[in-house]
Protein backbone atom coordinates (compact mmCIF):
# COMPACT_ATOMS: atom_id res chain seq x y z
CA UNK A 1 0.00 0.00 0.00
CA UNK A 2 2.87 2.38 0.78
CA UNK A 3 4.43 1.84 -2.64
CA UNK A 4 1.18 2.52 -4.50
CA UNK A 5 0.65 5.77 -2.55
CA UNK A 6 4.29 6.70 -3.12
CA UNK A 7 3.98 6.48 -6.89
CA UNK A 8 0.29 7.31 -7.32
CA UNK A 9 -0.05 10.35 -5.08
CA UNK A 10 3.47 11.65 -4.62
CA UNK A 11 4.94 10.64 -8.00
CA UNK A 12 8.10 9.09 -6.52
CA UNK A 13 9.49 5.77 -7.74
CA UNK A 14 11.32 4.81 -4.53
CA UNK A 15 11.81 5.77 -0.90
CA UNK A 16 14.84 7.66 0.33
CA UNK A 17 17.08 6.26 3.06
CA UNK A 18 15.06 5.56 6.22
CA UNK A 19 11.70 6.83 4.96
CA UNK A 20 10.03 3.44 4.68
CA UNK A 21 10.93 2.52 8.28
CA UNK A 22 9.59 5.85 9.57
CA UNK A 23 6.37 5.47 7.58
CA UNK A 24 5.95 1.91 8.86
CA UNK A 25 6.32 3.21 12.42
CA UNK A 26 3.59 5.82 11.84
CA UNK A 27 1.22 3.33 10.23
CA UNK A 28 1.71 0.90 13.13
CA UNK A 29 0.59 3.76 15.40
CA UNK A 30 3.88 4.30 17.19
CA UNK A 31 4.80 7.79 18.37
CA UNK A 32 7.48 8.76 15.88
CA UNK A 33 10.07 11.51 15.86
CA UNK A 34 11.89 12.26 12.61
CA UNK A 35 15.03 14.36 12.51
CA UNK A 36 16.48 14.86 9.04
CA UNK A 37 18.38 17.63 7.34
CA UNK A 38 16.71 20.11 5.02
CA UNK A 39 15.75 18.32 1.84
CA UNK A 40 16.07 14.93 3.56
CA UNK A 41 12.52 13.79 2.86
CA UNK A 42 10.76 14.52 6.15
CA UNK A 43 7.53 15.67 4.51
CA UNK A 44 6.86 12.32 2.88
CA UNK A 45 7.40 10.63 6.26
CA UNK A 46 4.22 12.22 7.61
CA UNK A 47 2.30 12.90 4.40
CA UNK A 48 2.15 9.34 3.13
CA UNK A 49 0.89 7.81 6.40
CA UNK A 50 -1.79 10.50 6.57
CA UNK A 51 -3.45 9.08 3.45
CA UNK A 52 -3.24 5.39 4.37
CA UNK A 53 -3.84 5.43 8.14
CA UNK A 54 -6.74 6.54 10.29
CA UNK A 55 -6.50 9.43 12.69
CA UNK A 56 -5.03 12.84 12.24
CA UNK A 57 -1.37 13.68 11.79
CA UNK A 58 0.08 16.56 13.82
CA UNK A 59 3.34 18.08 12.58
CA UNK A 60 5.36 20.67 14.47
CA UNK A 61 7.32 23.17 12.42
CA UNK A 62 9.47 25.97 13.84
CA UNK A 63 8.63 28.67 11.29
CA UNK A 64 5.38 30.15 9.98
CA UNK A 65 6.78 30.21 6.45
CA UNK A 66 7.48 26.47 6.63
CA UNK A 67 3.96 25.82 7.92
CA UNK A 68 2.47 27.72 4.99
CA UNK A 69 4.76 26.04 2.44
CA UNK A 70 3.95 22.55 3.71
CA UNK A 71 0.21 23.22 3.74
CA UNK A 72 0.36 24.35 0.11
CA UNK A 73 2.42 21.32 -0.91
CA UNK A 74 -0.02 18.90 0.71
CA UNK A 75 -3.04 20.61 -0.81
CA UNK A 76 -1.38 20.34 -4.25
CA UNK A 77 -1.33 16.55 -3.95
CA UNK A 78 -4.88 16.42 -2.58
CA UNK A 79 -4.26 15.93 1.13
CA UNK A 80 -6.68 17.96 3.28
CA UNK A 81 -4.63 19.89 5.81
CA UNK A 82 -4.46 23.09 7.79
CA UNK A 83 -1.72 25.19 9.24
CA UNK A 84 -2.01 26.97 12.56
CA UNK A 85 0.43 29.25 14.32
CA UNK A 86 0.38 31.75 17.14
CA UNK A 87 0.44 35.01 15.26
CA UNK A 88 -1.72 38.00 14.59
CA UNK A 89 -0.69 37.61 10.93
CA UNK A 90 -3.01 34.59 10.67
CA UNK A 91 -6.63 35.79 10.51
CA UNK A 92 -9.04 34.57 13.18
CA UNK A 93 -11.54 33.49 10.50
CA UNK A 94 -8.91 31.16 9.02
CA UNK A 95 -8.10 29.65 12.41
CA UNK A 96 -11.81 29.06 13.07
CA UNK A 97 -12.20 27.44 9.65
CA UNK A 98 -9.29 25.07 10.34
CA UNK A 99 -10.69 24.22 13.81
CA UNK A 100 -14.10 23.44 12.24
CA UNK A 101 -12.53 21.26 9.54
CA UNK A 102 -10.55 19.39 12.18
CA UNK A 103 -13.65 18.90 14.36
CA UNK A 104 -15.65 17.60 11.37
CA UNK A 105 -12.92 15.18 10.34
CA UNK A 106 -12.20 16.91 7.04
CA UNK A 107 -8.57 17.64 7.84
CA UNK A 108 -6.01 14.81 7.80
CA UNK A 109 -2.90 16.82 8.70
CA UNK A 110 -2.36 19.75 11.07
CA UNK A 111 0.90 21.60 10.74
CA UNK A 112 1.51 23.91 13.67
CA UNK A 113 4.18 25.77 15.56
CA UNK A 114 5.33 24.82 19.05
CA UNK A 115 4.08 28.22 20.27
CA UNK A 116 0.53 27.54 19.09
CA UNK A 117 0.54 24.26 20.97
CA UNK A 118 2.07 25.77 24.10
CA UNK A 119 -0.03 28.91 24.41
CA UNK A 120 -3.44 27.88 23.05
CA UNK A 121 -5.26 25.79 25.65
CA UNK A 122 -8.28 25.30 23.39
CA UNK A 123 -6.08 23.87 20.66
CA UNK A 124 -4.47 21.41 23.07
CA UNK A 125 -7.87 20.35 24.42
CA UNK A 126 -9.17 19.80 20.91
CA UNK A 127 -6.16 17.62 20.08
CA UNK A 128 -6.76 15.62 23.26
CA UNK A 129 -10.37 14.98 22.24
CA UNK A 130 -9.33 13.99 18.73
CA UNK A 131 -6.74 11.66 20.21
CA UNK A 132 -9.45 9.96 22.23
CA UNK A 133 -12.08 9.78 19.48
CA UNK A 134 -10.09 9.29 16.26
CA UNK A 135 -6.47 8.92 17.18
CA UNK A 136 -3.45 11.06 16.45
Amino acid sequence: MCESALSGIFQFSEFRNGQKDVIKSFVQNYDTLVLKQTGGGKSLCYALPSVIATGITVVFSPLKALVDDQVLELIKVGIPCGGLYASTAQPIWYQRKVFQEIACGLTRVIITTPEKFKFNVGFRQMLEQIGISRGI
